[in-house]
């Protein structure tokens, strides 16, 4: 396992940690109104409006609003869509990567799953397959998938509250619980990925989440479908020097290709289209 405690930074060295909150605020914000002035957004942070404004420049940059005069309103095009939707969107290629993914987990494994919609296309896979998983997950949904085939897996939930948009159960609690675990595998997905930045999300709880349980396990797997290269990221999860294994279902563009070689990431292309995950005879990458 490599060490990675130096390479899950709380923020980018050229962008303030208040900074960075506000603006995830400022989204957060923009979330249920849709819009704001410029005004009503210097007040509500109890900063100047000469902030905001830097604040939403950054934000414009990204893809993430769209600056009127005097005001901002939430670009939804960019936003990350809700769960449900989430899980529709890019459905073949999920699928084929947590095939792909399934096939690298070993039968007797101990994994810990994060809430995305890739996790639950691979809990899919994996619930029907003989042997005794132990998972571990934030996920209401992912646990559900897993124990809906029978009793042979083991599945722990942390206790927390429970968000229902997703249902994820969050909390330092929940995470402090997650902690006491040494998974042989991590598996995570992103909003966004970019060769400078490497893993990108909106959420804090849950860029907060995976920072902390990346360095518990032996290898830390993303599955990232190819979609999130050309979206924008408010936060920055890791770089690529945290991640040892890459499912994907596209190779990466040139610039990232060279940052994962660099970072000596595995690169674990999905099986081809219309194979089932089966029998293909590739060695499970962590078995316990």
């Amino acid at each position: 396992m490599r060490p990675r405690a130096a390479s899950c930074p709380v923020s980018s060295p050229d962008i303030p940690m208040a900074q960075t909150v506000r603006q995830q605020q400022i989204v957060e914000l923009l979330r249920d109104r849709r819009s704001a002035t410029i005004t009503d957004l210097a007040e509500h942070f109890e900063v100047s409006d000469e902030t905001i404004r830097r604040d939403l420049k950054a934000l414009a940059e990204d893809g993430m609003v769209d600056k009127f005069h005097g005001g901002v309103r939430l670009n939804v095009a960019e936003w990350e869509a809700p769960f449900d939707r989430r899980l529709r969107e890019q459905a073949p290629a999920k699928r084929r990567i947590a095939h792909a993914a399934a096939e690298l987990v070993d039968a007797d494994a101990t994994i810990l799953l994060d809430n995305s919609s890739t996790s639950c296309f691979l809990a899919q896979v994996l619930a029907p397959r003989p042997g005794r998983l132990t998972a571990i997950t934030f996920s209401v949904e992912v646990a559900q998938i897993l124990s809906s085939a029978g009793r042979h897996h083991r599945v722990i939930l942390p206790g927390g509250e429970l968000r229902a948009d997703d249902r994820t159960i969050i909390g330092p609690s929940a995470i402090d619980f997650a902690s006491q675990f040494t998974p042989s595998l991590f598996v995570m997905s992103v909003a966004a990925a970019s060769p400078q930045r490497g893993c990108m999300d909106f959420d804090l709880f849950e860029t907060e989440f995976k920072r902390a349980m990346m360095p518990l396990a032996e290898k830390v797997m993303l599955l990232l479908d190819s979609s999130k290269y050309s979206k924008p990221g408010l936060i920055q999860v890791c770089d690529w020097q945290a991640v040892d294994i890459l499912v994907t279902d596209a190779p990466p563009p040139a610039a990232v290709r060279d940052e994962l070689e660099h970072a000596q990431v595995v690169l674990a292309p999905p099986l081809p289209a219309g194979n089932g995950g089966n029998g293909n005879g590739r060695k499970p990458a962590y078995a316990e």
